[in-house]
């Protein structure tokens, strides 16, 4: 079972990806069309920040790291899920209605994990992929977010558009559909810094501790006890086209 090696080695604290990480607006299970009735995967389901709002369906978590898993059994202890990455999934042909894939996409190998969505997606299932975007940001959250994008590297994400550059060249789905919805996150000090160290590069960076008494500092200095961090949440859904 293979996983992006920054993944890997950068989610390895469930407790603080819990902390920090938001949630995702209510209006995204609607989005991807979930009613009581959905077989929906939440496929690389972390610590079940979207699960939860999958729980009316008929949802399964699909995650291969060790410390996600325990984090995400501890939060949503009735909710099935199995050890599985997006490249071999452990499902029956055309056995789910919806694959949701939030904030994970971008770790994917696309040209294996494409094919797969495709094999367990029945005949007009629906792909979603969601993120928390925050690529354009202005103010002070911008300045925050400064901190970090000075280690990215060449770290997966959605800013680099292979992801859609992939889907868009797959036999297996039709066009993309976006859906967009404002979202706030309020953290205090403590759970704005966990944000911070809940990211794959800073986990993985010998500058860790650096980078997060810059991230307390630049807080401090605003004098607030609270924050609202903005994000754009958008929700990227295709059709899957029939099997060959």
């Amino acid at each position: 079972m293979s996983v992006h090696r920054t993944a890997a080695e950068g989610f390895v604290r469930g407790d603080v990806y819990e902390r920090g990480r938001p949630s995702y607006p209510p209006e995204v299970a609607d989005a991807m069309g979930i009613t009581d009735t959905t077989r929906v995967v939440d496929l690389g389901c972390g610590t079940g920040k979207l699960t939860r709002l999958l729980t009316h369906a008929r949802v399964l978590g699909i995650e291969p790291l060790p410390a996600m898993l325990a984090t995400f059994r501890e939060q949503l202890p009735d909710v099935a899920v199995v050890v599985g990455v997006a490249e071999a999934i452990p499902l029956r042909d055309a056995s789910v209605d919806v694959v949701a894939c939030a904030s994970a996409f971008h770790w994917f190998d696309h040209a294996r994990a494409l094919p797969e969505l495709h094999r367990v997606l029945r005949p007009a299932g629906k792909l979603a992929i969601v993120w928390n975007r925050r690529d354009e940001l202005t103010g002070w959250a911008k300045d925050f977010w400064s901190i970090t994008e000075a280690h990215r590297g060449d770290t997966p994400g959605y800013r680099s558009g292979a992801w859609r550059t992939a889907l868009e060249a797959s036999p297996h789905f039709g066009p993309i559909f976006e859906q967009w919805f404002e979202h706030t996150q309020l953290l205090d000090i403590d759970a704005a810094v966990a944000r911070v160290a809940s990211i794959s590069f800073i986990e993985t960076s010998p500058e860790r501790e650096a980078i997060l008494a810059e991230a307390r500092r630049f807080l401090e200095a605003r004098g607030e006890q609270t924050f609202e961090l903005p994000y754009r949440t958008v929700v990227y859904l295709c059709e899957n086209l029939p099997h060959a």
